[in-house]
């Protein structure tokens, strides 16, 4: 259940009430955000954090997620509350919204945990550069036992990376494993498989076999610590590093100590069985070389002791060559920039004329008609979407004829192509007696879009309805225009939505391809 206080969602739970302060990132499946727990005596801060279904994923998909997601629940307030290095579970529980587009129920799942205050290491790593052998040491010494515990509980994580390792502020060098939405039990001493739909972990730290979707076991989670402690003191990927026999290679890197390099180049072993095969292995050979770790210091430090970012080797001539090039592509590239304005300019002599909507938070602005309004919507990251809806001032505000804008996240790999077939899928699916009359590419705002055309019933209000729905990508954002109205009313409107609004939607201007809207 969804309440507000100003301009802040509260979330109702079955422990608490959740007031959503910001957005704190996004996981695969879901999104989290800082929260106050209203009903503690000091209103402490927590995450929250929100299973989140896109349009492209199948029903098989949707049913694995839901599982890990529960998973992570229990897994949570089971280790959490024993491990002074995993985040304690404080609520879990679940609420219906209304979709507005389509007009059908949609569920969504909440986790409220410990809120760690901390960097996570994929952001230490870009505010602070390359690792030492030292730091990596501390944080291999911190972080083992943590998967030695959750080992011993019949836990693998499965997704160990830099950005779900957390450093503490508020502990000196304390280390908390985060995200365990997408861990499996293992019982019986069977390791459970993931769905057959679903590869759950980073490609750049996920063993062989997670990818291939095959049985992983401890030394699965070893192998993503390994490769995440390469990213750590190298800045790319141990893909980029192997031999020929496929094995990570350290001696490309000559800061790494070299009893660390044997260490995390068995972790990385393309077999599980050619692997240490527990976090205790690892302990006790780190052990081994403890005394060579004393004598590296804990950072990177000058005599300022300030953090120095080690670059990456490079001879002066490919410098000087670089130079060179960018001082010869400058003339070029300002005659470019030229050309460009100009041809914006020669673009909108012609200006739509209308009332102009602009939304700050987004950068996004539509030209609308004299007789239409808008009902700008307050965006809230828990149902997220709609962020205003237009209509003919003849209309009613909830029913009939409208506009939709919608903005969604995806995974920045996430083609036009793939998100086309998959929010097809989605619209068939959801949809209740629908048919699909039109599909063709179309250009939105100069970028390539798609745009559809369906009918169906309403399952609220008993009409059948139409609706044209048109939407492109820019960097990990699916912008998306979705013209609905009564069957009946659709056509007498299209000309307004198609030759004023769709034509003059002009994404954020930060966008390279973005046309000038001229008022």
């Amino acid at each position: 259940m969804t309440e507000s206080q100003g301009q802040l969602p509260i979330l109702t739970g079955n422990k608490g009430r959740y007031q959503i302060l910001k957005p704190l990132g996004k996981g695969g499946f879901g999104d989290t955000f800082l929260a106050i727990d209203l009903d503690t005596m000091n209103q402490r801060h927590c995450v929250v954090k929100r299973l989140r279904i896109d349009h492209h994923y199948s029903p098989e998909t949707v049913a694995g997620i839901k599982k890990a997601f529960e998973k992570e629940a229990k897994v949570l307030g089971d280790l959490g509350d024993r491990s002074g290095n995993i985040p304690c579970l404080y609520d879990y529980f679940s609420s219906t919204v209304i979709d507005l587009q389509l007009h059908t129920p949609q569920e969504f799942y909440y986790l409220v945990q410990q809120y760690i205050e901390g960097e996570d290491l994929k952001k230490e790593l870009e505010q602070q550069g390359r690792f030492s052998s030292a730091k990596v040491l501390a944080l291999l010494n911190n972080i083992l036992p943590v998967l030695e515990f959750i080992h011993k509980n019949n836990v693998i994580h499965r997704d160990i990376k830099p950005s779900n390792i957390v450093r503490s502020n508020t502990e000196d060098n304390k280390f908390y494993l985060i995200d365990f939405g997408a861990v499996k039990q293992v019982i019986e001493g069977n390791i459970e498989t993931t769905e057959t739909s679903m590869v759950f972990g980073d490609y750049n730290y996920a063993p062989p076999e997670q990818i291939r979707k095959e049985k992983v076991d401890y030394s699965s989670d070893l192998y993503a610590l390994a490769a995440s402690c390469v990213e750590l003191l190298t800045g790319e990927s141990h893909q980029k590093s192997r031999d020929v026999k496929n094995l990570w290679n350290s001696q490309k890197y000559p800061h790494i100590s070299e009893h660390l390099g044997k260490i995390l180049s068995r972790m990385l072993r393309e077999a599980p069985r050619d692997r240490f095969q527990s976090a205790r292995e690892v302990m006790e050979a780190l052990k081994k070389h403890d005394d060579d770790s004393k004598q590296l210091e804990w950072s990177n430090k000058g005599d300022n002791g300030k953090t120095t970012i080690i670059p990456n080797p490079q001879p002066r001539f490919i410098q000087v060559l670089l130079i060179t090039a960018v001082i010869l592509t400058i003339p070029g590239v300002l005659i470019g920039i030229y050309r460009h304005q100009n041809q914006d300019l020669q673009v909108n002599i012609k200006t739509i004329r209308g009332q102009l909507f602009q939304d700050k938070q987004f950068g996004i602005k539509i030209k609308y008609p004299q007789d239409w309004k808008v009902d700008e919507q307050q965006y809230s990251p828990l149902t997220g979407g709609t962020i205003a809806k237009i209509f003919p001032n003849t209309s009613s505000q909830n029913l009939e004829v409208g506009l939709f804008i919608r903005i969604e996240d995806i995974q920045k790999s996430q083609t036009l192509s793939k998100y086309n077939q998959a929010a097809i899928e989605q619209i068939k699916k959801s949809v209740k007696n629908v048919q699909i009359l039109e599909q063709q590419s179309k250009k939105i705002d100069n970028r390539d879009g798609y745009q559809i055309v369906y009918t169906g019933q309403d399952q609220i209000n008993n009409f059948r309805f139409k609706t044209m729905e048109v939407w492109t990508i820019s960097g990990s954002k699916v912008y998306i225009l979705t013209y609905r109205a009564e069957e009946k009313l659709y056509d007498p409107f299209l000309k307004d939505v198609e030759q004023t609004m769709i034509k003059s939607f002009r994404l954020p201007s930060t966008s390279s391809t973005s046309s000038t809207l001229v008022i």
